[in-house]
């Protein structure tokens, strides 16, 4: 294997090295029954991008790797909620993976709701973005905030309890593009149980060192708004050249109101 570097190319590694000695599941997958294979718990966290995820997610999916995907609502990178979201959401949904609810609790301060009536909301909505019940959850940057968590009963699975977080599953993050106790493929053997957390903004994007690929990634979510742009200057010059005929419908709609 080569120097441990965070690229696609050493990801699809790492789950190839993985799945060979492990059982790698999603939170809605796991069993604390004594199992063959110890098993890897494989989380996102989606922070910046939607397609970053799914570039990642189509990776596992050729490898029979199944993932949780922890989705942002309010993010301000990406609109989970447009047309847009719902599609690449539903698309890593069909690709086999889970879809879980990355919560944000300033958010629920910013807008005035307590903490228990603002994620009873996002798991609603993210249900019905979904298309299926979102059981899982994991928290935002987690030491920022303060609020008393009393989670839903829909809720099975918080990615911070716990058991996932050094007690029966052990425990290696990313977060920040820096692997505090090396990365995941030094530490693969086939006598425990891992709860891997990986941010797709560091495998997917250029970059040497985590700020370089946070540059990159500004580049690439600007040329994701300048294709929309361009896809609704598209849309209204295609309106402007029917503009008559529109006039006559908005005219038509108008009078049948009366």
């Amino acid at each position: 294997m080569r120097a441990c570097e965070f690229t696609m190319r050493h990801y699809r590694e790492i789950l190839d090295k993985t799945r060979k000695i492990h059982q790698i599941v999603p939170f809605c997958q796991l069993s604390f029954r004594k199992k063959k294979k110890y098993q890897v718990l494989l989380r996102h966290d989606i922070d910046n991008s939607l397609h970053n995820a799914l570039e990642m997610a189509r990776c596992e999916k050729e490898l029979g790797v199944k993932a949780t995907y922890f989705v942002q609502l309010h993010c301000d990178d990406y609109p989970a909620g447009s047309a847009e979201g719902v599609r690449i959401i539903r698309e890593l949904r069909d690709l086999g993976h889970e879809i879980g609810l990355h919560y944000d609790p300033s958010y629920y301060t910013a807008i005035e709701k307590s903490f228990g009536d603002g994620i009873k909301s996002d798991l609603r909505d993210l249900s019905e973005i979904a298309g299926r019940p979102v059981v899982s959850v994991s928290p935002h940057l987690p030491l920022l905030h303060g609020q008393e968590e009393r989670m839903p009963g829909s809720v099975k699975y918080r990615a911070m309890d716990p058991v996932f977080v050094n007690g029966e599953y052990k425990y290696l993050s990313d977060s920040n593009g820096v692997f505090r106790e090396g990365c995941f493929c030094t530490h693969l053997t086939n006598r425990r149980n891992y709860c891997f957390l990986v941010h797709p903004v560091w495998w997917t994007t250029e970059g040497s060192r985590w700020q370089e690929k946070m540059v990159s990634q500004a580049e690439l979510g600007c040329l994701v708004v300048r294709g929309r742009y361009r896809a609704k200057i598209d849309l209204y010059e295609s309106i402007m050249k029917k503009r008559n005929e529109y006039d006559k419908r908005f005219a038509e709609m108008l009078k049948g109101r009366k």
